[in-house]
């Protein structure tokens, strides 16, 4: 049982460590450790990728919550149909150019 222990007082202790931080203050590390005792699928839910950006080489690891990442791909899915629907009043036949 010692481990369990353990595991709550670090728990515990990011807890707290998040709550008497800015959260526009916060360091990756101090965001990361904050994530644990967050509940999985829970829109605060903290979720790291390497992505690489256009043009260039080295992936760069970036982190985000649930909810931005899913406030970014609605915007992304909005902004891909308003072009789409322009595209198709610009060429009415569907031809590109």
């Amino acid at each position: 049982m010692p481990i369990t222990r353990i595991l709550v007082a670090a728990g515990l202790a990011a807890i707290l460590a998040a709550c008497a931080t800015d959260p526009d203050r916060m360091t990756m590390n101090d965001r990361v450790a904050a994530n644990a005792a967050v509940e999985p699928g829970s829109p605060d839910e903290l979720i790291c990728r390497s992505e690489r950006r256009t043009g260039e080489l080295i992936p760069r690891r970036v982190c985000m919550t649930r909810a931005e990442r899913d406030a970014l791909e609605r915007e992304a899915d909005e902004m891909f149909a308003e072009e789409s629907v322009r595209h198709l009043r610009i060429n009415p036949d569907g031809r590109g150019g």
